[in-house]
């Protein structure tokens, strides 16, 4: 995306949260027909945006300047769902950019089985597991964290500016907490270790829901797990270690293929097999040489970036 595109992304955010106020008036309607009749990317810009609200689900599908001027909200709803409409460009990031591309854009990252910390320039403490990548953005009225990839841990200071945190299905939003995410294709996961957050699903931001220190959960962009405890393992990552607590050990190693090159196969005759056990994440070959010497298997190697572990017999 160049520049120009990306200023007519901001300019068609700005337009649509005036227009959807309910307080425009002729003047301001004409303005806005001479600026999407001035240019295509105005258009282009304009279609993106009523396309990814529709999508979202926060406001009506395709609005056309002859029905703009009928638009009105409740204040309540106005309200909240406007003040997202300035996440528009950034949540339209997720689509806009694939996965490789997004990585390499990110202002932060971490390597496959590396652990890095920074401080953000509000004073927050952001700390990024395995192949994980973030953005940053700070102004006056918002701090926002784009979790492009993987899992953070995030601790944000108490200020009038919330912390909002963005992940492929939904937001996280904090004032002053510490709390863990985790993103993938499937869904995401929250973790508050201390005070509150509140979280939405990306189809429905504008209801988002408290979670209590001491809770996780899991989402999707439809809809929020159940709430359940935090446990031993919720926060082993952080320190280096992978927690089992009768795991299936199919989900064991999926974990720890993500902190190490190549490939890492199970057999699925041995994915059911429940495992227990701390397993250290910066030398991913001890943690197979433990379940190896634990557990009914045998780990086989074609080299060292494709091992295989297969029944003992």
């Amino acid at each position: 995306m160049n520049e120009a595109q990306r200023a007519a992304l901001k300019a068609a955010s700005g337009w649509y949260a005036r227009l959807c106020s309910g307080d425009s008036d002729t003047h301001e309607q004409q303005a806005w027909q001479h600026w999407y009749d001035a240019n295509a990317q105005h258009r282009q810009a304009w279609q993106q945006i009523e396309k990814l609200r529709e999508q979202m689900g926060l406001l009506p599908g395709p609005i056309a300047s002859s029905t703009l001027r009928g638009v009105h909200h409740g204040r309540r709803r106005l309200l909240g769902s406007l003040a997202l409409v300035g996440l528009a460009l950034p949540l339209g990031w997720f689509a806009w950019h694939s996965d490789t591309r997004r990585y390499w854009l990110a202002d932060y990252r971490s390597g496959v089985g590396e652990r890095r910390q920074w401080q953000l320039s509000d004073g927050s403490q952001l700390m990024l597991g395995t192949a994980s990548a973030a953005q940053w953005h700070v102004d006056g009225q918002r701090r926002l964290l784009r979790l492009v990839s993987g899992e953070a841990l995030i601790q944000s200071p108490d200020e009038a500016r919330p912390l909002l945190v963005e992940m492929r299905h939904g937001l996280v939003r904090s004032e002053g907490a510490r709390f863990c995410v985790r993103s993938d294709e499937q869904g995401c996961r929250v973790a508050v270790l201390e005070h509150r957050v509140e979280v939405a699903p990306l189809r429905h931001l504008q209801a988002m829901q408290p979670l209590a220190a001491g809770q996780q959960l899991r989402f999707d962009a439809e809809r929020l797990g159940p709430p359940r405890a935090n446990d031993a393992a919720t926060t082993a990552w952080t320190q280096g270690s992978l927690i089992a607590l009768d795991q299936p050990l199919g989900e064991v190693i999926a974990e720890l293929a993500r902190y190490r090159h190549g490939v890492l196969r199970l057999d699925p005759a041995l994915a059911g097999l429940k495992v227990s056990g701390s397993f250290p994440l910066a030398d991913t070959d001890r943690a197979l040489a433990a379940l190896e010497h634990s557990f009914p298997l045998r780990v086989v190697r074609r080299s060292d970036y494709w091992v295989t572990l297969v029944p003992k017999v």
